[in-house]
């Protein structure tokens, strides 16, 4: 591909396996289908990216293809179809989440589909949310060979929303990326930095900038501030950093500078906060819902009820005053992320592969 085409198609290190269009020389290559990139979301990318790069490591042959065009209409859709059809190489493919459509353009493939979540649904209604319904989930499931979400909480929805056969949807959760390891620092005591992840209303900032209102702190908030919220922060004197747009190292750098993780979330696919947040060693609040009561594991973070801004202020307060609740939680929530391993996970990825006729080991 040219330099500027739209789409990127990344051959992966072993270049005696794969040619510079992605085709088959030994092995059945494994194509990984991304959504275009978007500058503020990434985290199927963050968590997809080292998977692939995993399944290189280990000399398997691969394939990144990343689509040109976000999907918000149907024209946009129709020409990642068209991307799709003239772009994808024969052999396995895994659409890693978001853009599940692309199951419907692929030649001569076994398709895996990995569902995020289904708030797609929730962008329509009526006709709207039928072609959705259709495009995103009814005809997709029925081309692919195999559907994986990452918790039961995502398995039950999907079974909702569509019927599908049992042994087609397994369950493969996300793992901490490697990067994120234990650093302890001196808890922060007289304005703790409270670290808060996302900014989307599933997010659930508003509430948490309500409960901060009587808590000397420092809010660190990655992602966009709209209006309300600067509003919010200002009205209720919270103190606090707004970061758009930065990498995966910043990311992490923030994760170490934070006290605490906020991710009192009322939604939620998976919920990789808890599990960063719990590597780097740092006590977590979240919800008392699933999908993040499991994810968080027993005793590894302070639950509270995410519509209730009492229950959050409550949690934070607690946090902030006992030592020994905190070093509880921490270290239960760094027992709990070892079962996350990006081997392990890569692992039961490759022994699904398989199952679908893959020969690689």
């Amino acid at each position: 591909m040219e330099d500027g085409a739209p789409g990127v198609v990344d051959a992966a290190f072993r270049p005696e396996r794969v040619n510079q269009n992605c085709l088959v020389h030994a092995t059945p290559m494994i194509t990984y289908i991304f959504r275009k990139r978007l500058p503020t979301v990434f985290s199927i990318e963050k968590i997809y990216d080292a998977l692939f790069a995993q399944m290189a490591k280990s000399g398997a042959a691969v394939c990144r293809l990343e689509l040109p065009y976000t999907s918000t209409g149907i024209l946009a859709v129709l020409r990642n179809a068209w991307f799709v059809a003239r772009r994808l190489p024969r052999g396995y493919v895994h659409i890693t989440g978001d853009v599940h459509y692309a199951a419907l353009f692929r030649p001569l493939t076994k398709t895996v589909i990995t569902i995020q979540d289904c708030v797609v649904l929730q962008r329509g209604r009526g006709f709207k949310r039928l072609v959705l319904w259709l495009l995103w989930f009814w005809l997709p499931v029925r081309m692919a060979s195999a559907i994986t979400v990452s918790s039961a909480q995502i398995k039950e929805e999907v079974l909702k929303t569509i019927r599908i056969r049992p042994g087609k949807l397994s369950v493969i959760p996300h793992f901490v990326d490697p990067a994120f390891v234990s650093i302890e620092r001196p808890f922060a005591s007289p304005r703790p930095r409270i670290l808060h992840i996302g900014t989307t209303p599933n997010k659930n900032l508003s509430r948490v900038i309500a409960a901060l209102s009587d808590i000397v702190c420092e809010l660190l908030i990655v992602g966009p501030l709209t209006a309300e919220h600067v509003q919010q922060l200002h009205e209720n004197g919270v103190r606090y950093q707004n970061f758009v747009g930065i990498d995966h190292a910043a990311v992490l750098d923030l994760y170490v500078s934070a006290d605490i993780i906020s991710f009192p979330s009322t939604y939620e696919g998976f919920g990789m906060p808890i599990l960063e947040g719990q590597a780097v060693g740092r006590p977590i609040l979240t919800s008392d819902l699933e999908p993040m009561r499991s994810v968080a594991g027993p005793g590894g973070a302070m639950l509270v009820d995410p519509q209730s801004v009492r229950a959050i202020r409550h949690g934070f307060a607690a946090l902030v005053a006992d030592s020994a609740l905190r070093s509880r939680l921490v270290v239960a929530g760094k027992e709990n992320c070892r079962q996350f391993t990006l081997e392990s996970i890569t692992a039961s990825y490759r022994a699904l592969y398989q199952t679908l006729g893959w020969p690689g080991r």
